[in-house]
């Protein structure tokens, strides 16, 4: 299991990407066609880049629980998450323990 300080590290690094994600939708129009449009990967992984697409359907249903971060398969970090969803464009982790606790108390929409 990872301690607590990685734990906390790797979840702050996950809620700044949900941030910056949070601010790409807010910019975007709301229209009656919902197509798959690009985000900040949300993974734990600093030295991440990668664009991962989810229609604003799929976006909100993420971000319904603060606990759930989307990523590109394969940038899970399983000693502080797991996979709770997969899709052909990405995966859902959940965090746990000390992740869970700081992902809630950043999640910018409660």
């Amino acid at each position: 299991m990872a301690d607590d300080q990685r734990q906390d590290r790797i979840a702050r690094n996950e809620a700044t990407y949900r941030d910056v994600n949070e601010a790409i939708e807010h910019g975007r129009a709301v229209g009656a066609e919902d197509p798959a449009r690009p985000y900040m990967c949300e993974c734990g992984l600093l030295e991440c880049n990668v664009l991962v697409e989810l229609t604003r359907a799929e976006y909100e249903a993420v971000r319904s629980q603060p606990t759930h971060f989307f990523m590109r398969d394969g940038h899970e970090i399983p000693d502080v998450e797991h996979v709770v969803e997969r899709t052909d464009r990405f995966i859902v982790a959940e965090k746990k323990d000390v992740g869970a606790q700081v992902a809630e108390e950043r999640d910018p929409r409660t």
